[in-house]
């Protein structure tokens, strides 16, 4: 049986469609930076610390500084949430985990009225931080973003790398960003950092800042517009 050029060509052009539709259908589910933000802030008694070379004021009051750059242009462009660990009625407990906001427009000013509010308390419940976050992004299955924000590793026996497995075979949409603050001992050496792998194995950025302007550069780049994932590691010295 011959085939004509219409019946060819009419079966080109469909072939083409269909293609083009699935690559439009593949790049809206790529992470952008419209879509649904969760910050896990770390407010663990750690953050008093004045670990700095010229002193104070503590590392909670030099995050402030930076989210002060950061959060206005952030959350023009996404809707953002404030998750926060560490503060809570009982200082030596994990579950000191508390939602401050649900991803919200316009967010800036209150998640920032939020943060100055907090006074550093209590230990490091990272991972079960992130597991709640993901639970409030999740419904609808979306493409979503968390970005967590840690001084330390986690201090209530959460097991970070599991729950990557986790997102990364149940909800391949939730990328998250990992920022380590002040990471580097006072000895001036920096040890392996496991919870890194919330970012390795979900797509998302692995940032290390040691100073205000090296924090303010990574929060920019993991909730700023656009966003580029990187799976290398990000040092921003």
């Amino acid at each position: 049986m011959q085939i004509s050029r219409f019946t060819l060509h009419v079966v080109g052009v469909l072939a083409l469609l269909l293609v083009s539709s699935g690559l439009v259908i593949a790049q809206q589910t790529k992470p952008s930076c419209l879509d649904d933000a969760m910050l896990v802030f770390d407010a663990s008694g750690s953050m008093a610390a004045t670990d700095f070379p010229d002193g104070a004021p503590s590392r909670l009051d030099r995050v402030r500084q930076a989210l002060v750059k950061v959060l206005p242009a952030a959350t023009r462009a996404r809707r953002l949430g404030l998750i926060v660990y560490g503060p809570g009625p009982n200082y030596d407990t994990c579950r000191n985990v508390t939602l401050r906001l649900p991803p919200s427009a316009n967010a800036g000013d209150r998640i920032m009225a939020m943060v100055d509010g907090l006074r550093p308390q209590g230990r490091t419940a990272l991972t079960s931080s992130v597991r709640q976050a993901v639970d409030l992004l999740r419904h609808g299955e979306k493409p979503a973003v968390i970005v967590a924000l840690t001084d330390g590793r986690d201090t209530c026996g959460g097991d970070a790398c599991q729950l990557a497995l986790e997102l990364k075979l149940q909800h391949p949409g939730v990328t998250v960003h990992v920022i380590g603050y002040r990471l580097t001992s006072m000895s001036g050496v920096r040890s392996a950092f496991v919870e890194r792998c919330l970012a390795d194995e979900t797509g998302g950025i692995f940032a290390t800042a040691e100073t205000t302007e090296d924090l303010a550069n990574a929060l920019s780049e993991t909730l700023g517009c656009p966003a580029v994932t990187h799976l290398a590691p990000h040092h921003f010295r």
